[in-house]
């Protein structure tokens, strides 16, 4: 999930009590590099992608 906090979405995922910090260091590696190759698309979305960022935004909160 996510949440808004002063303009900015803030990822928020629900961890195994069982993981630890070192078990997250891989996937959060991975999760960065996608992220910085989608960062780096400039290409206009597609209309189904344009659907899911739509979906993504609905589904956020706004915390004051």
């Amino acid at each position: 999930g996510s949440f808004r906090a002063h303009g900015l979405t803030v990822p928020v995922w629900d961890l195994p009590l069982e993981m630890t910090a070192a078990d997250c260091e891989k996937p959060a590696a991975d999760f960065a590099e996608k992220l910085a190759a989608a960062l780096r698309e400039t290409a206009p979305l597609t209309a189904e992608e344009r659907r899911s960022r739509a979906n993504l935004v609905n589904r956020q909160i706004t915390l004051n």
